[in-house]
């Protein structure tokens, strides 16, 4: 990652942190938990750049309701939104920047990877951290690599993937091709889902989705990539802007 979580610049240029989508994220993921078994009645959650940390709160009150006693340690690298994530999250015990605090307990139940992937320089290292560390490992993969990004590409003159980066902090641009490879290498990949976000998109009620709809030609985007998501669901991660939601296990849990 770089400075931007560090000095402000993420937060500026985000000032929700995504809170608008983590009722949308956590229907996603709740459908990942659903079935998985934990070893005892104590789970330790690992949610890594949580942003607004609402979606490992609604991940912790999930597990707590079956039962379970929940902790959560939060890592950023952004001090501003660990103090956020520890507001919006009752479960969390442990808030840091320090990756050597989380490898040093290195006993997670479940990690959160809830749209950070593309943002980490170095994110293949990364993940192979983290199949050491946890159990299971959620993921929320942005696919920016498909037919109706390419064409926004074009009509920003190319300058659709820079501005990603500087006003979201990618540095990956994945397809949906590329992200099952991606967490295929790096885990053992049970499962994945390719979520309606372009429903999402249309149906919100928040004011900056409302905005976006208020765009002819954004809205005639969102409505179309909502008939091929319905219709031709197999191949529309190729053609429709959205990402994919993987559930994987550790290698070495299975090895």
């Amino acid at each position: 990652m770089t400075d931007m979580y560090q000095d402000g610049t993420y937060i500026k240029h985000n000032p929700l942190l995504h809170e608008e989508d983590s009722e949308y994220k956590f229907r996603y993921i709740r459908m990942m938990l659903n079935g998985l078994r934990f070893d005892g009645e104590h789970i330790f959650v690992l949610d890594v750049g949580g942003g607004a940390g609402i979606v490992a709160a609604q991940v912790c009150q999930f597990l707590s309701s079956k039962g379970a006693r929940v902790e959560c340690h939060a890592f950023d690298l952004s001090p501003e939104m660990l103090l956020i994530q520890r507001t919006n999250n009752p479960y969390v015990t442990l808030a840091t920047s320090d990756f050597n605090q989380i490898r040093a307990f290195g006993g997670y139940d479940v990690a959160l990877l809830i749209d950070v992937i593309e943002h980490i320089p170095d994110n293949g290292q990364f993940a192979d951290d983290i199949d050491k560390l946890a159990h299971y490992v959620i993921y929320n993969i942005p696919t920016e690599r498909n037919v109706f990004d390419w064409l926004r590409n074009i009509r920003m003159g190319g300058k659709y993937y820079s501005f990603q980066t500087k006003m979201l902090g990618h540095v990956h641009f994945f397809s949906a091709i590329s992200a099952k490879r991606f967490i295929a290498s790096h885990h053992h990949l049970l499962r994945w889902v390719l979520p309606d976000y372009c429903g999402h998109l249309l149906e919100s009620d928040h004011p900056s989705y409302i905005r976006q709809r208020a765009s002819k030609l954004r809205r005639v985007e969102l409505s179309l990539s909502r008939l091929i998501y319905k219709y031709i669901r197999p191949i529309a991660p190729l053609i429709i802007h959205g990402s994919l939601f993987f559930l994987a296990e550790s290698r070495r849990r299975i090895g």
